[in-house]
Formats: structure tokens, C-alpha cells, sequence
């Protein structure tokens, strides 16, 4: 168990700096306390399923993944396009110039409104 907790505690450190979450917002994100997310990231602490699903849908990750290091191949696939589709909008964001960027994100701001 307790290099179960150790695998955790490491999968969940290096989701938070791959996805650039701090401790506060991800905490937040997930409804539970600073304290309590400490504790999952410096003890040898796994948390309580419904919370590991929350931490997992914010991360976009499977709750397998995070909590055992193994995933579907369907659910690896899936998470692998998602994190190549940001990339490359990362990367296409980069590259705008401002008056590009503004209307980018009106565009995507009434996308998202249009969708909700």
C-alpha cells in the first residue's frame, strides 16, 4: 500500500506542474483544502475514491491512471488526443498576433456560450 501512495503522490505532482496548476486552484478545483491536498502530495496518503474522481476529471486524466499508474487503451488513446489537441492550440495561440488573439477569443467565448 504504502508504494501505491508513493506512485500517487508522484503521479499527482507531475500531473499539477504538467498541466501548470497551483496548489490553491487545483485545491480549489477539486473542493477539498489546501491541507488536505498537501497531504496527499507530501505523506503517503491516497484519498477517498469520490475525491480521486474529481482530482482525475480535473487533471483529465482516468482515476486508474492516477490512482495505479494503468489505463485502458481506449481511455490512453483518448487522454493522448486531448493533450495533443492542446498542444497545438497552445502552440497556435503563441503565434497570434494581438488583433488574431482578440478575435480568437470571441470566437471562442461565444462557442463555448453557444454550447453550454
Amino acid at each position: 500500500m504504502e508504494d501505491l501512495a508513493k506512485d500517487f503522490k508522484q503521479r499527482l505532482s507531475d500531473e499539477l506542474s504538467y498541466r501548470g496548476f497551483g496548489v490553491k486552484e487545483f485545491a480549489a478545483k477539486v473542493g477539498i483544502s489546501v491541507s488536505t491536498l498537501n497531504m496527499y502530495l507530501y505523506r503517503n496518503s491516497i484519498p477517498a475514491a469520490d475525491v480521486a474522481v474529481r482530482m482525475a476529471k480535473v487533471l483529465n486524466v482516468t482515476t486508474e491512471y492516477l490512482v495505479t499508474g494503468e489505463e485502458t487503451k481506449t481511455a490512453r488513446a483518448s487522454t493522448d488526443l486531448q493533450a495533443m489537441q492542446k498542444r497545438e492550440l497552445y502552440y497556435l495561440v503563441e503565434t497570434f498576433r494581438e488583433k488574431q488573439l482578440d478575435s480568437f477569443l470571441k470566437i471562442a467565448r461565444a462557442y463555448k456560450e453557444a454550447t453550454e
